[in-house]
């Protein structure tokens, strides 16, 4: 039965696109039979241990975690007024006593949340009922006036403060709240059939445009060492592929004192010739974060790059590599193209046909034989005239000609879109959404 839980758990960690080993699963089958099972934090740490290799995926096996192996709360204890579980969830939090509050949460979630097999609702919907019964803008008031009795003078430090420590009690109260109506939920519908529904993944496949505050925060964080790693992948591929080829003229004049026998080969290792690549980003609206990433990936692969010219847009157009090199930090110099470029024309709307026009009359000198020309932006133009053939101008001198576009493919062309009007002149256009496209595209170019 264990067995058959932990191949669901690891089945589920890969379709959230965690990346398991079969010899990592073999490991953590092999830490269940020299643990105390019966303790879920062990085990936890345990399988932790054995599966995951990544700190981003952490989160995930977290919560699946609790979705495969929970355990809900049950109490004997019957309150029957609701009024005396609130005051008693108020007390075991003045009191920090986590273990009686966990008690009292089952019986909370037993009371008001309602679980049932046959609501296909999720458990964000069970624990906003629960918190309501419990009445949490309530409890804050009481929570506070009670921590203003136990604390006596004035505060000597932050953890001292009354609203600061109500707020991380608080906290403690929904975190409970979650776990137990997660353990309800998985006891009505099956661990299987939840962790489908959580649609979890890794931040790599989180789209871009769609991200909440909390996942754009953790693409920030790990755009760098995306960075690093693919920088790392880059020279290991390129002193695979050009490691050990063979100089023809080298090794005939080593094999003249020998008559040729015996032939000694000569080889050589090539440096890969470095791109040179121009840049030109949308940042207007909700196009912008993924301009921001394109461009803040780029900007720490600078090193692997001949040279890297970068332009920002919105219906004008401004060189912002200055604001972006230096040896600036990268979080100040986004917020300097965001403040100091004139990308702002006489609309303040993506027109990309008059980007274009502009692009083509002031930095056509730009483009060489030897660019790499990438543009990112998903072509809505607001139905703006393209002016087709100031893109074709410069993108036809350049060596290669890449559309990054952050839509479905199944979006383009729809609307005010004029991707059409620009894929004739593109060596390629791509469906890059999320940061992991976005990587295999700039490991493809590079």
């Amino acid at each position: 039965m264990l067995l058959n839980t932990l191949l669901a758990f690891v089945g589920a960690l890969r379709a959230a696109g965690v990346n398991l080993s079969p010899s990592s699963v073999i490991d953590a089958g092999a830490a269940l039979a020299s643990i105390d099972l019966l303790d879920r934090e062990v085990l936890r740490s345990a399988l932790a241990a054995t599966l995951i290799k990544d700190q981003s995926s952490l989160a995930i096996f977290n919560r699946l975690f609790d979705v495969f192996f929970s355990v809900g709360s049950r109490s004997g204890a019957d309150q029957d007024e609701e009024e005396e579980l609130v005051e008693a969830i108020r007390d075991a939090l003045l009191a920090q006593d986590y273990e009686r509050l966990g008690e009292l949460v089952g019986q909370a979630v037993e009371r008001f949340a309602g679980v049932s097999p046959e609501r296909p609702v999720s458990g964000v919907y069970y624990a906003y009922r629960t918190a309501r019964g419990l009445d949490i803008d309530r409890l804050r008031f009481e929570l506070l006036a009670g921590l203003a009795t136990q604390q006596q003078g004035d505060p000597v430090s932050v953890f001292d403060d009354a609203d600061f420590e109500a707020t991380q009690r608080l906290k403690a109260l929904t975190s409970a709240i979650d776990r137990e109506v997660l353990a309800r939920v998985v006891e009505a519908r099956g661990a299987a059939e939840v962790a489908r529904t959580l649609g979890l993944h890794l931040p790599e496949d989180v789209e871009i445009m769609h991200a909440s505050r909390e996942e754009l925060r953790e693409l920030r964080r790990i755009v760098t060492p995306l960075a690093v790693k693919l920088t790392a992948k880059l020279e290991r591929r390129h002193r695979a592929h050009n490691a050990g080829r063979l100089d023809f003229r080298a090794t005939i004049r080593r094999s003249l004192s020998t008559g040729g026998v015996p032939l000694d080969p000569v080889t050589r290792d090539d440096r890969p010739m470095r791109p040179e690549v121009v840049l030109l980003a949308d940042v207007s609206g909700s196009v912008a974060s993924f301009a921001r990433f394109t461009m803040q990936l780029l900007f720490a692969l600078s090193h692997e790059l001949r040279r890297l010219r970068s332009f920002a847009f919105i219906d004008e157009v401004d060189e912002v590599t200055e604001l972006l090199g230096g040896g600036r930090d990268i979080e100040v110099a986004l917020r300097s193209v965001a403040q100091s470029a004139k990308v702002v024309g006489l609309v303040g709307h993506s027109d990309y046909g008059a980007t274009f026009r502009h692009f083509d009359e002031r930095y056509s000198a730009a483009i060489s034989p030897s660019t790499t020309l990438i543009i990112c932006g998903d072509a809505r133009s607001n139905y703006h005239d393209p002016e087709e053939l100031h893109f074709r101008a410069f993108a036809e001198r350049a060596k290669a000609t890449y559309w990054l576009n952050p839509e479905p493919k199944g979006y383009w062309n729809t609307g005010d879109s004029t991707m059409a009007s620009y894929s004739s002149w593109c060596g390629s256009v791509v469906e890059c959404r999320t940061l992991r496209q976005l990587e295999h595209f700039v490991e493809q170019i590079l």
